[in-house]
């Protein structure tokens, strides 16, 4: 598979759920056009989507919450496939990335209501839509952080982490937690800050490249981040 149709293959989750610009709308749609592979799979996560949008129209449960984000980290793991989609059963292949995508999607509005999302614009609204396509990229894989009730999605094909949990401590005041990259010489590369909601909710998505990364490791750090750690590691991840 080239990377052009593999990187249209990646929008199929965006798409579904209406979070493409109108450009990369029309791409996709001729390239749906031809794939039979993108239309089977479409049909699954619309079915997924609209029953998601049903949902949305009440508050969930804390309980719906922590099944959801467990139900993410779970499906998230499975190893990503190696071979091309027209040598793997339709129906084999469709559930994951229908649960992966309407998990994610959920995760993310539940924890975007938290941090009030859905009122703060443009921004935010660029936020979920990337999220949503690291989260349904064909090479993402989830890792516990140890964070509170936390995970890591990583994608080497989109080069972005992302950080979402709840349950997170708050750390004290004027400090924030920091995500550093650890490479393969041991140097950390400074990641994104990031704080719990009143909830204990934490989100943040950062741009990395993955392919040299060895570990990834959280740190208590003043407001604004360090250049280099200053704080003990709380959360760490070994590749």
């Amino acid at each position: 598979m080239n990377s052009n149709i593999d990187g249209e293959h990646s929008l199929l989750g965006p798409y579904v759920v209406g979070a493409l610009d109108d450009e990369e709308r029309v791409a996709f749609e001729r390239h749906l056009a031809s794939c039979e592979w993108c239309q089977d799979e479409a049909r699954g996560l619309e079915d997924a989507a609209a029953t998601l949008a049903d949902a949305q129209a009440v508050t969930p449960p804390l309980s719906l919450r922590a099944s959801v984000m467990s139900e993410v980290a779970r499906t998230a793991q499975v190893p990503p496939e190696l071979r091309s989609p027209a040598s793997v059963p339709r129906r084999r292949r469709r559930w994951p990335v229908i649960v992966t995508a309407a998990a994610s999607l959920i995760a993310v509005a539940g924890i975007g209501v938290a941090y009030g999302i859905r009122d703060t614009g443009t921004d935010v609204s660029a936020l979920e839509r990337n999220i949503v396509m690291l989260s349904t990229a064909p090479d993402a894989h989830s890792m516990e952080l140890g964070l509170g009730s936390s995970h890591l999605v990583m994608s080497n094909h989109m080069d972005e982490v992302a950080v979402m949990g709840h349950d997170a401590p708050m750390p004290a005041d004027g400090m924030e937690y920091q995500l550093w990259f650890v490479m393969a010489d041991g140097t950390p590369v400074a990641g994104p800050t990031f704080m719990p909601d009143k909830s204990g909710d934490i989100m943040a998505l950062s741009a990395a490249d993955c392919s040299h990364i060895a570990a990834f490791s959280v740190t208590v750090e003043p407001q604004g981040g360090s250049p280099a750690p200053t704080g003990d590691v709380i959360a760490s991840i070994d590749l």
